[in-house]
């Protein structure tokens, strides 16, 4: 009857939709189109993750797929111009979505779980990158844009793919987390390792992009002194992480204020800082110094947790505001998805989704027999890695600023690689906490 009650909904959101945007009582692009758009977006995308919720899948899965059929690609209720305007909500929620992350990393759960997640980083990061490396390389004869290189370059190339391979999605982590109220040893070690690798892919990948832009141009030399820049603004985000968190401390210690609304103004202006700290010092001193917000609102998440006796009370409160977050930041990630790209990629992306996938499971099994885990963790960790999104395309969008002879190549095979993961990520990570018995635990 519930489900019911809720289709019948949906369908009343959609029909009232119809009636706004193609009956010309409402002109659309030049009225109400944000509000309007967001408004509906929310509204749809939270009924169609209840119904699919109840179907057994994640409401993740419904928000996204909510966001990508009403979209630019299919139904059209909104254009992409609609969806650019509403980017900045992924910022915020990103943000928001970073505190949590970082709230729930309890140090007294990673150091009791230390050995595993170490495994699990070393080992999964490893095999990974090679074995998707491996895969592209061995595929490099069928891709037009590999044709001018040389095979070494190919070789190269291809290390592209096997680095973005590695990164997760916390983002999508923390939602099924809060959905399921999954608590346990298989959840901290799998939401720990997601979180770690955010860092971990940052230097990974300007190792890799480096090597790269050496060979692509003919040999140049590889500047050591990136990985120092890079090293020093991911310790510098980690101390404002700190000064952030004590100063939310502070807040619940000194201060009454309605905490969550503080929270989302706090991760607009870390945002804001950072980007303008960054312009400033290369128009002003030539510099290129790049703090990373969500870094700094994980370590601000972290400090509360483990620095303060207020860490339940931080989660409790960021959890009564999260659904409509998750909701709007879900959609909205879905909106984004381009369907063109996808056509284009699609063949080559579901070949790397597969080979991931698998090097996954490798790298999970052995080094969760490595570290003495139990078979309940080792034998489903590799079900919580799947899920990509923030960090990956971002990543790519520098690959293509960096690499503009093949950037867009690679980005269109990757974005359909990322898309698809995103899709069945959190299906798989849903399944992984049943399986450890960990859902309903919180």
């Amino acid at each position: 009857m519930v489900m019911f009650r809720r289709f019948l909904s949906l369908s009343l959101v959609l029909l009232c939709m119809v009636l706004v945007t193609r009956s010309n009582l409402l002109d659309l692009p030049a009225n109400a189109s944000l509000t309007l758009v967001l408004g509906f977006l929310i509204l749809a995308a939270y009924l169609v993750g209840f119904l699919v919720w109840k179907l057994g899948f994640p409401r993740i899965t419904g928000y996204i797929c909510a966001g990508l059929f009403l979209g630019p690609h299919f139904l059209k209720f909104y254009g992409p111009g609609v969806v650019n305007e509403l980017g900045f909500l992924n910022s915020l929620a990103l943000a928001f979505i970073a505190f949590c992350a970082g709230g729930e990393l309890k140090w007294k759960n990673i150091k009791k779980n230390l050995k595993s997640i170490i495994y699990l980083i070393s080992g999964i990061t490893s095999v990974v990158f090679v074995g998707v490396t491996l895969t592209v390389y061995l595929l490099s004869g069928f891709l037009a844009f590999m044709d001018p290189y040389n095979s070494v370059t190919r070789l190269v190339i291809s290390m592209i793919f096997g680095v973005i391979a590695v990164a997760r999605s916390p983002s999508s982590a923390i939602a099924i987390i809060s959905e399921t109220r999954a608590q346990g040893e298989y959840t901290d070690t799998v939401l720990s390792v997601t979180v770690a690798m955010d860092v971990i892919i940052i230097v990974f990948f300007a190792v890799v992009v480096s090597i790269c832009e050496s060979m692509v141009s003919g040999g140049g030399s590889i500047a050591p002194s990136i990985i120092l820049v890079l090293f020093f603004e991911i310790c510098l985000s980690f101390f404002l992480g700190f000064l952030l968190g004590k100063a939310i401390i502070f807040l619940f210690d000194k201060v009454k204020v309605e905490f969550p609304v503080v929270i989302v103004a706090m991760g607009f202006m870390v945002i804001r800082f950072s980007h303008f700290l960054g312009d400033y010092l290369h128009e002003a001193y030539h510099i290129n110094l790049n703090i990373e917000p969500l870094l700094i609102c994980m370590a601000a998440g972290f400090t509360v947790q483990n620095f303060s006796y207020h860490g339940n009370r931080f989660l409790i409160r960021m959890d009564q505001v999260s659904l409509p977050i998750y909701v709007a930041f879900f959609a909205i990630t879905g909106a984004t998805i381009n369907m063109e790209i996808l056509k284009e990629g699609w063949i080559l992306g579901l070949i790397i989704v597969f080979s991931r996938m698998l090097m996954i499971f490798i790298g999970s099994i052995a080094s969760g027999r490595l570290s003495g885990d139990r078979p309940v963790i080792y034998k489903n960790s590799w079900l919580g890695f799947i899920t990509q999104a923030g960090v990956s395309l971002g990543l790519l969008t520098e690959v293509v600023r960096r690499f503009p002879e093949f950037g867009i190549s690679v980005q269109s095979i990757l974005i359909a690689s990322i898309t698809l993961n995103q899709l069945i990520g959190p299906i798989l990570f849903k399944h992984g906490l049943k399986k450890a018995d960990e859902i309903g635990k919180k």
